[in-house]
């Protein structure tokens, strides 16, 4: 498992210049092993950055300009397995969103699946989520402040 740097671009909501994001005027570059194409994002007021890693099963915890590290997941390892840290087991983990209690919820595509992971790193599995044929991978997620949770999951 190689390291390499990723690079998050901050923005800010009230302009237009990339670089003008929250707590940062630069581009912060992270090392971690393996980023591949899928991956999703999520991020915490406190600047901890979840990012998924579609082909490589699992989801990283990064602490902006401190740690990065997996999360949850078995690096490589397909599978559906609930369990906390390491122990649980993805396929192809995707969109994400954190909801107002700090879990973070996934898109585990390869298992058409719902995930729910707590600030602790327990995974559950939530509800199946159909994945049509013509549609690889199922579409974003978001959670609205009254906890209620929108999925695309088909497109015309």
């Amino acid at each position: 498992m190689a390291n390499r740097l990723i690079k998050f671009r901050p923005f800010s909501s009230t302009t237009d210049t990339p670089e003008a994001g929250p707590g940062s005027a630069q581009i912060v570059e992270i090392p971690i092993a393996g980023i591949s194409d899928g991956a999703g994002i999520a991020a915490k007021k406190s600047d901890v950055i979840y990012v998924s890693d579609f082909d490589n099963h699992v989801i990283y915890k990064v602490v902006r300009g401190v740690s990065s590290n997996v999360f949850v997941g078995a690096y490589g390892v397909s599978g559906l397995t609930d369990g906390q840290g390491t122990a649980a087991k993805f396929n192809k983990p995707g969109a994400m969103a954190l909801d107002n209690s700090g879990n973070l919820w996934v898109v585990d595509v390869g298992n058409g699946k719902l995930r729910r992971i707590t600030e602790n790193g327990n995974v559950y599995t939530v509800a199946t989520i159909p994945v049509p044929g013509s549609l690889d991978e199922p579409g974003h997620i978001t959670i609205d402040d009254a906890g209620n949770i929108f999925l695309i999951d088909s497109t015309p």
